[in-house]
């Protein structure tokens, strides 16, 4: 059986949103792309997501399904105050326009319920991606998280007919914890955009951002937020074997708002004000500039599920130095395309900035072999793998349905 439309459920993330700012990080790069290459692909989708302030309106033109083929993806913004009424209006589009969608696919715990929801109204089946789950993230050190958002990630998965994860020890960790069917965990690795994540020159980078030709620059992309460690890193700037000419970019967050004034407050304490210079987020779209300026893109996360950042920075050229968890063990060739660390130290943060800062042929060389690698990754065979697992999903439903009706 054959899907061919379906429906994409998102409360948290919108395809539109510029990672870095305010809650939108990779998801919504995740689901723009994975959109679009569906499409590509012949499989339609629609986006059904929260109206999230900054966030573009979504234009009726909006080109990024036209590409190689495809229909403009549509995205659906849906204002409401909380998950009732954000469902409500789901059902109540869903029943207006008659939608007669193959598989509903929720994203992120705060979707599930009105994903399972659309999807028993449409007698349709329903997966969900939890993108990131509380009970990996406290065990990887992450800040407790709240029993409703436990108690819906578990309904989440018990309720699906599937559960895409982004790596297979994510859909190993997903079953343990759940009790959930091996066999019902798919897991499909992302992608990156090579036409726009690709090697530039450095210094023409550098020129273009105000940086020296000569300085050392490690650069951080992301949430400035703990979990994704930025603080150990600032730390382990102080601890430097060599620390003159060392300059830390970070990009991410709003330049002035508390998350990266907590950043220059520790910076600070650590004496290393002068070498932290946190610019705030960027389009997505300027993201390979800030990569190709740097020496190495560091990715100190307590805990990834995939991790983007380390495979565009592949992709432009620049090795990584990455925390040894989740999907950045995959997707970071150790010793060949970066280097790992224990996470949350910042003493073992700054030997893997040594050994590369200090070494600029090993350095250049794992820049070159990241570029080769990062292109295995496409968001094309994403799509392909993930439509994959639709077909197996929806042809295992008709098989139990079909039994079912003759029993």
């Amino acid at each position: 059986m054959s899907v061919s439309r379906i429906a994409f459920v998102s409360v948290h993330g919108c395809p539109l949103a510029s990672p870095g700012v305010g809650a939108a990080g990779g998801m919504s790069v995740v689901l723009r792309n994975v959109a679009c290459a569906l499409e590509r692909a012949g499989v339609r989708v629609d986006v059904f997501t929260g109206l999230h302030g900054p966030c573009p309106a979504p234009d009726a033109s909006e080109p990024c399904g036209q590409t190689g083929g495809g229909s403009p993806l549509r995205i659906m913004h849906i204002d409401a105050s909380d998950a009732d009424g954000f469902t409500r209006r789901l059902l109540a589009y869903a029943d207006a326009e008659g939608a007669a969608y193959d598989l509903v696919h929720s994203h992120y715990w705060l979707s599930a319920e009105p994903g399972i929801r659309l999807a028993r109204r449409l007698g349709a089946p329903h997966v969900f991606t939890g993108h990131t789950i509380a009970e990996i993230k406290e065990r990887a050190g992450g800040a407790p998280e709240s029993a409703v958002r436990k108690q819906a990630e578990a309904v989440a998965v018990r309720e699906s007919d599937a559960v895409i994860t982004a790596t297979d020890e994510e859909a190993a960790a997903v079953s343990a914890l759940f009790e959930f069917p091996a066999d019902r965990v798919r897991a499909v690795p992302l992608g990156v955009d090579s036409s726009l994540f690709r090697p530039t020159p450095r210094l023409q980078a550098r020129s273009a951002l105000g940086l020296g030709a000569d300085e050392r620059i490690v650069l951080f992309v992301g949430r400035a937020e703990p979990f994704k460690g930025p603080d150990a890193l600032v730390q382990a700037l102080s601890l430097l074997r060599e620390p003159r000419g060392v300059r830390l970019l970070i990009v991410g967050g709003e330049q002035d708002g508390p998350a990266v004034q907590w950043l220059r407050d520790a910076a600070w304490a650590g004496g290393v004000s002068a070498q932290v210079d946190a610019r705030g987020a960027v389009p997505h779209a300027e993201l390979p500039r800030c990569y190709a300026a740097a020496d190495v893109c560091a990715v100190p996360s307590l805990h990834e599920t995939f991790g983007l950042v380390a495979l565009e920075a592949m992709a432009c050229g620049t090795p990584v130095a990455a925390s040894r968890a989740g999907g950045l063990r995959q997707i970071v060739r150790e010793n060949e395309t970066g280097v790992l660390f224990e996470p949350g130290s910042p003493t073992a943060i700054a030997a893997a900035l040594d050994s590369l800062l200090g070494d600029p042929a090993r350095a250049r060389r794992m820049g070159e072999a990241g570029v080769p690698w990062a292109r295995t990754f496409t968001w094309e065979a994403a799509a392909a793998r993930l439509a994959a697992a639709y077909d197996g999903v929806a042809a295992r439903l008709a098989a139990a349905n079909t039994a079912s009706a003759v029993n």
